[in-house]
């Protein structure tokens, strides 16, 4: 059986959103500010870029799923499919406001796994600590590039 999770959060950060559309939807290099998150490029279907996803979501909890680009969104997002222990999609969109940029992250998905609300709050807190990293690295580059110092 599967049960439906729903998630909607926004992380502020202070760059222009062209900056974080150009950071965010380089997927390569989510590992480098995503502390517990692993990825691997697979063979792209159809002309769409993949990506097998390991997600450290708590003490001895893991999610993997893949990850398919099924829209890019100029400088307002991208939407993934999740197909794995999350299957539905999810969505990173761009809302540019005044001194930076609001990232949401949208994902409507189900999974068969047990303990669906650990599950849940795993993936949320994963995804949170993913783009609290996100927005870190980016505003020590904005700083930097300001001559501010950290």
């Amino acid at each position: 059986m599967s049960t439906r999770i729903d998630i909607d959060d926004a992380t502020f950060v202070r760059a222009p959103v062209a900056l974080v559309y150009r950071r965010l939807t380089d997927i390569g290099a989510w590992p480098g500010w995503w502390t517990g998150l692993s990825l691997q490029p697979l063979p792209p279907v159809a002309g769409d870029e993949r990506w097998a996803l390991s997600l450290v979501t708590g003490p001895a909890r893991l999610l993997r799923f893949a990850i398919t680009v099924e829209r890019w969104r100029h400088e307002a997002g991208i939407v993934l499919r999740l197909d794995g222990d999350l299957e539905g999609r999810a969505e990173l969109w761009l809302e540019p406001v005044s001194g930076g940029t609001v990232v949401h992250h949208v994902a409507a998905t189900t999974t068969g796994l047990a303990w669906p609300t650990l599950v849940a709050r795993g993936y949320r807190r994963a995804v949170r600590r993913g783009l609290w990293g996100f927005k870190d690295v980016l505003q020590l580059e904005m700083r930097t590039s300001l001559g501010v110092p950290p």
